[in-house]
């Protein structure tokens, strides 16, 4: 498989969701070997784990103090797309528009865009399964012959645990929104988050029951969403990933850690080891 860019620019604007800000971007093509960057201020912020500055409700980069934040939809669509080229150049705005809280618009505009180029994609091979934990859950690597990416966890005051799975099917993941419970608001604003947030752009869940006019894209729209999250921190490791990842009751901020860790390990020559984590 070669690596991949899109043929022409393409914008997307709106609100961010934390931020509550107004925000365009404009998406370029670029050469092979370029990686995914973001461009603000004259800055440009490669999308690679040690430029990691957040991972509360969101994974946000920086460099040389400028950031942008919550990244992760759109860098879980290029990378199931196979665009392994391009530059996110903010022209208003520090947060990725956040649109319908899903992939689905990025992928929409794009999906008939995307172009191979003549160099061969790198490609990170799992050979022997790691896990990173945390005190909430764990994520496990395993060998495999292909891709595959499972969640499990469970909806309060809607099912027990259950595992969802994406392997390779775009639409399995790219519709699910970003989701929160009602008795979560109040603590989100206090910290300055989900000011741009609203029934246009989120999943708001009460005990048993759906805010939202339609109810949920699928009886456990909120763990496919955990995997359009978890794809789009894996894309931060710049390669192809061969090998089955799972994860149990994971977030942004053990997705890093579990990023950070496989980056540092050999594609040729993954030890077996588990690491655990404050």
């Amino acid at each position: 498989m070669n690596q991949g860019t899109i043929k022409e620019k393409v914008l997307f604007e709106g609100i961010g969701i934390h931020s509550g800000e107004y925000s365009r971007i404009v998406l370029h093509p670029e050469e092979e070997n370029t990686g995914i960057r973001f461009l603000r201020w004259g800055v440009y912020i490669p999308a690679k784990p040690e430029f990691v500055v957040n991972t509360d409700h969101s994974t946000d980069l920086g460099k040389e103090g400028v950031f942008v934040k919550t990244v992760e939809h759109l860098m879980a669509v290029l990378y199931m797309l196979g665009v392994d080229n391009i530059t996110v150049e903010f022209l208003e705005g520090f947060e990725v528009p956040i649109l319908d809280g899903s992939g689905y618009y990025f992928y929409k505009a794009l999906k008939d865009k995307v172009v191979s180029l003549s160099v061969p994609a790198p490609i990170l091979e799992i050979s022997s399964s790691f896990e990173v934990r945390n005190s909430v859950g764990y994520i496990k690597a395993l060998p495999y012959e292909g891709f595959s990416v499972a969640y499990m966890g469970s909806i309060k005051g809607f099912f027990e645990e259950r595992l969802v799975e994406f392997r390779g099917n775009i639409r399995d993941v790219v519709f699910a929104r970003t989701f929160c419970y009602d008795y979560e608001l109040e603590h989100l604003l206090k910290k300055g988050l989900a000011k741009g947030g609203s029934l246009k752009n989120a999943l708001l869940l009460g005990m048993g029951f759906v805010y939202n006019e339609g109810g949920m894209r699928s009886e456990d729209e909120p763990l496919r969403h955990k995997l359009l999250d978890l794809i789009g921190d894996l894309a931060l490791v710049g390669k192809r990933i061969k090998g089955r990842i799972v994860s149990y009751k994971g977030g942004h901020t053990l997705n890093y850690l579990f990023v950070k860790v496989l980056s540092s390990i050999s594609e040729t020559s993954l030890a077996s080891s588990s690491v655990s984590t404050p």
